[in-house]
């Protein structure tokens, strides 16, 4: 999968709800009302990590979890990361 054109991340980003850019990264957090459910959280998207062999960059901080996600085999952005990142904004996150 190759890297996306600045018009094709620009277009993406109008449908990743939630996420934001920085430089050749989408990243995102959630704050969670527990280390429990936050951690269940990271473990799902561990999940669907391995399922599509697509790993994010994780932080788990108490109640808090930040992602930033980039194929870093294509150096930038690909359709990977916004479906990846699709798939994580179906998780439940309000348990």
């Amino acid at each position: 999968m190759s890297k996306l054109s600045e018009p094709e991340i620009h277009d993406r980003m109008s449908v990743a709800k939630g996420w934001d850019r920085h430089g050749d990264m989408l990243a995102r957090s959630w704050q969670f009302p527990s280390f429990r459910r936050a951690l269940e959280f990271v473990n799902q998207v561990g999940a669907i990590a391995e399922k599509h062999d697509h790993h994010p960059d994780i932080l788990l901080s108490y109640r808090q979890v930040q992602l930033q996600l980039s194929t870093h085999s294509e150096g930038g952005l690909t359709e990977r990361d916004f479906e990846f990142a699709s798939e994580i904004n179906a998780l439940p996150t309000d348990r």
